[in-house]
C-alpha cells in the first residue's frame, strides 16, 4: 500500500467516528410541542434560537403551535397537546389556583413594552369614554395591565367597553378594521400603528412598576418526566436572550425579526430600542425571584380574583431546570 492510500484510508477512519456520531444526532433528535401566540418582539429569543439553529445544536426539533390565547396554551398544556408553552404569570396562577399541576421553569419577559394606540380622532385616554377597547381576555394579564394604564388618564374598566384577542396581531388588525377605538399592542405593531397615522396614548412602563409578565410553563408529569429535554430546551432559549441582549447582534437581531413577524426595519429598529436600549426585558438568567413573582399574587389580590389566604409565590415556579441549564452554559463553549 502506497503512502497516498494509507493517508487516504487512515482519512476514511477517522471520518467514520464523526459521521456516525452524525447520524445518531440525527436519529435521536428529540421532538417537543410548543405553543405561543402569534410572533412579535416577546418571542425575540425563541425567534433567534430558531434562525441560528440553537434548537437543533441540542438535537432538538422544536413544532412551535400558534395558539390564539394565552389561556388556551395553559388549558393545551394540560390536556397534554403542547410539552411547553409561552403563559403570562396571572394566567399561570389562576390555572394554578384552578387545580392545574402546572408552573414555570423558565421566565422570559418583566415589564412588557405594551402601548395603548388608538384611532387618529382620540387623543387621550379620557377621550375613550364610552368606546369599545381590545385587550387579550378578561382575565387576561393585559386586563391589569389595560386597567392601569387608563386610571392615569382618569378611567375605570367600567367607563369603556371590551372586546377580546389573545395576540396583538389580531389586536392590531382589529385596531386598522375600525372595529375598535384603541389597542393594547406590543412592539413592533404599536409602532407601525403609530406610523400609520394612529395615536399612543401611553406605555405600561409609565403606569406600573416591575412586574413578571410571562414564562415557560410545563406540567408537573412532564417535568419530572423530560428534565433533560427541559434542560436542553431551556440552554436554546437562553442562548437566543444572550444574543438579543448583545447590543453587538443588534443588525442581525433586527433582521430576524424583520423576516419572523413581517415589521418594517423602522419599526423593529425601534423595538430594538425600547425593549434593549431602554434596559432589557428578557430575563438574562430566566431564573424566578420570590419577592418578584409576589407582585402577581398581590395584582389579583387587588383584582379579587385571588381571595386570602394567598398563596406563596414558591407555588408556581420551580427553578430547578433554568439553574441547571444556567450551570451547563457556564462550561459550554459560547
Amino acid at each position: 500500500m502506497n503512502r497516498r492510500t494509507l493517508a487516504a484510508g487512515l482519512a476514511a477512519g477517522a471520518l467514520l467516528p464523526v459521521l456516525a456520531r452524525g447520524r445518531a444526532l440525527a436519529q435521536a433528535r428529540r421532538q417537543l410541542a410548543a405553543g405561543r401566540l402569534s410572533p412579535t418582539a416577546a418571542d425575540w429569543p425563541t425567534l433567534v434560537a430558531e434562525e441560528l439553529g440553537y434548537f437543533g445544536r441540542y438535537g432538538l426539533d422544536v413544532g412551535f403551535v400558534a395558539v390564539g390565547s394565552v389561556a388556551a396554551v395553559a388549558q393545551q398544556i394540560v390536556a397534554g397537546s403542547l410539552d411547553v408553552g409561552e403563559v403570562s404569570s396571572t394566567q399561570l396562577v389562576e390555572a394554578a389556583q384552578g387545580g392545574a399541576k402546572m408552573r414555570y421553569f423558565c421566565q422570559r419577559t418583566s415589564t412588557p413594552p405594551y402601548s395603548f394606540v388608538a384611532q387618529s380622532q382620540y387623543k387621550k385616554y379620557a377621550d375613550l369614554k364610552g368606546k369599545l377597547l381590545i385587550i387579550g381576555g378578561p382575565t387576561d394579564i393585559t386586563y391589569i395591565f389595560a386597567e392601569k394604564m387608563l386610571a392615569t388618564g382618569g378611567l375605570k374598566m367600567s367607563d369603556v367597553d371590551f372586546t377580546y384577542a389573545g395576540g396583538t396581531a389580531e389586536r392590531y388588525a382589529a385596531l386598522k378594521s375600525g372595529s375598535v377605538a384603541a389597542a393594547i399592542l406590543f412592539p413592533p405593531f404599536d409602532f407601525r400603528a403609530v406610523s400609520e397615522g394612529d395615536n399612543r396614548l401611553g406605555r405600561l412602563s409609565d403606569a406600573m412598576p416591575p412586574f413578571p409578565f410571562d414564562g415557560w410553563a410545563v406540567t408537573d408529569a412532564f417535568m419530572q418526566g423530560h428534565r433533560d429535554l427541559l434542560v436542553d430546551f431551556t440552554k436554546s432559549y437562553l442562548r437566543g436572550v444572550r444574543f438579543v441582549n448583545d447590543p453587538a447582534n443588534r443588525s442581525r437581531a433586527i433582521e430576524i425579526l424583520v423576516k419572523r413577524t413581517n415589521a418594517g426595519a423602522d419599526d423593529a429598529s425601534k423595538t430594538y430600542d425600547t425593549l434593549i436600549g431602554n434596559g432589557t426585558i428578557f430575563v438574562p438568567s430566566g431564573v424566578i425571584a420570590p419577592r418578584v413573582f409576589a407582585t402577581v399574587i398581590d395584582a389579583l389580590a387587588q383584582l379579587k380574583v385571588l381571595n386570602p389566604p394567598l398563596p406563596p409565590p414558591g407555588n408556581f415556579f420551580d427553578n430547578a431546570i433554568v439553574q441547571r441549564a444556567n450551570a451547563e452554559l457556564a462550561r459550554e463553549p459560547k
